[in-house]
């Protein structure tokens, strides 16, 4: 299990001024890392996102100008722990911080895992461009992670924020989860949490707005994620009469055996998760649980893709033999961002030289993008404007689509049909903007 703990100390102060020089990266030559998990529950979900990379790569010859650039592959896990690791992923995030190559790093996918990378890639200066880290402290203050986000950021005062991610985060997953819940009737609530700051964080949040969906959280439960018997944490909770129970315990092993269990103890209960559960080896594990099961995801169905989106898959396919994971298009935009803004700084620098300044620079600097996800924007916080996600349930041991969460989701149910996207307009634009500014 990660932990968002395990980071640097805590960073007092921010702002800008005083930064030291940053030297062009001479040569021709620009290295981006992309830190990826070959083992342990997200594999697969991991080998599409390092693919869709490497294809955005591909489509731009392997060259920015007078650059050609390189992805270099991490392995973000052990073969010990059989699953992302820690100590891994900080070994991995050095090298690339060492190098003097480096121009960005992509990175992680576990939830909260980013918190072991940034402070190192923030030391160096380094963008950092996450496809699937959802964790709500990387970027936004959270009673449940203390000193966060700055805590993360040991050169704020002279590198500002050096974290962005394509995926929106917990702070608009806590909404979608609401929205499904309500949905689904629910109005007695059980959470349960464990010792994970990135679940306790998405808890937190999300009791504070619990209230104002009608729904009335009843009983609070710590999970021993050590321990194989929770019948006393069960009969705790089920004491609250709840109709529903959210496990924000975080991606672990026997989450499901938890499930199981809880569903035994009572077949009525609606049991919900967020997307760090949304893995094979916890879906293939539900068993009778597997009826209860409502699984928020950042990806929507296919009925709500854009046009590139659908390109992207038949590029993906015809280069790969196989259909991309719908994950895989976070992985793509996440380089295919970095590219653009290894661009922009290229024209921005003296005699067409990088800095990874002003790469970080440029990033934050652009207005708005569109692609394979639809139009959206990178806040300060280095958050996206995106707020979709999708409502999944198990069938046939899968998580299938059962209906979109957020605000395109809400405007599709309120008109009868699936979204439907165009190219990038003023309209767009505007919207884009204005999701920024209405974002809590």
């Amino acid at each position: 299990m990660l932990a968002l703990a395990l980071c640097a100390p805590l960073v007092v102060g921010c702002g800008g001024g005083g930064a030291e020089p940053d030297p062009p990266l001479g040569g021709t030559q620009l290295t981006v890392y992309s830190s990826v998990p070959e083992r342990g529950p997200l594999r697969q979900v991991a080998a599409d996102v390092l693919d869709a990379e490497r294809l955005a790569l591909v489509e731009d010859g392997g060259r920015v100008g007078r650059y050609r650039v390189r992805l270099v592959a991490l392995d973000a896990s052990t073969p010990d722990a059989g699953r992302s690791d820690p100590s891994q992923i900080s070994e991995g995030a050095r090298t690339a911080a060492q190098d003097p190559r480096t121009i960005a790093y992509l990175g992680e996918l576990a939830t909260g895992a980013s918190a072991i990378s940034i402070p190192l890639l923030n030391e160096a200066g380094i963008l950092q461009v996450s496809p699937l880290d959802t964790a709500l402290a990387l970027t936004t203050a959270s009673r449940a992670v203390a000193g966060s986000p700055d805590r993360y950021y040991p050169k704020l005062r002279d590198a500002g924020r050096t974290f962005a991610r394509v995926v929106p985060s917990d702070r608009s997953q806590v909404d979608a989860l609401l929205a499904d819940m309500h949905a689904s009737g629910v109005r007695r609530l059980a959470i349960l949490t464990s010792e994970d700051p990135s679940g306790r964080a998405l808890a937190t949040n999300l009791r504070a707005k619990a209230h104002g969906a009608g729904i009335a959280v009843v009983a609070r439960g710590e999970v021993d994620v050590q321990s194989r018997d929770h019948a006393d944490l069960i009969a705790q909770t089920l004491e609250a009469r709840p109709d529903a129970v959210l496990d924000a315990t975080g991606a672990r092993p026997g989450a499901a055996r938890l499930w199981r269990e809880l569903a035994a103890a009572d077949g009525k209960l609606e049991l919900f998760a967020p997307a760090a559960l949304a893995d094979p080896a916890f879906v293939a594990g539900l068993g009778a649980a597997a009826p209860l099961a409502h699984v928020t995801r950042p990806v929507r169905g296919p009925h709500d893709d854009t046009d590139a989106a659908r390109r992207f898959a038949r590029a993906f396919a015809a280069r790969y033999g196989r259909a991309p994971l719908p994950e895989a298009r976070y992985g793509f935009e996440a380089m295919r961002s970095v590219l653009a803004a290894i661009r922009h700084a290229e024209r921005a620098g003296r005699g067409g030289e990088v800095t990874r300044a002003e790469v970080v620079r440029s990033y934050f600097a652009t207005d708005v993008r569109d692609g394979v996800l639809g139009p959206y924007a990178i806040d300060a916080d280095g958050d996206t404007s995106l707020r979709d996600w999708g409502a999944y349930r198990v069938a046939g041991g899968e998580l299938r689509f059962a209906g979109a969460l957020g605000e395109r989701g809400q405007a599709a149910a309120s008109s009868g049909a699936s979204s439907r996207r165009g190219s990038r307009s003023a309209t767009l634009t505007r919207s884009v903007r204005a999701s920024l500014r209405a974002a809590p």
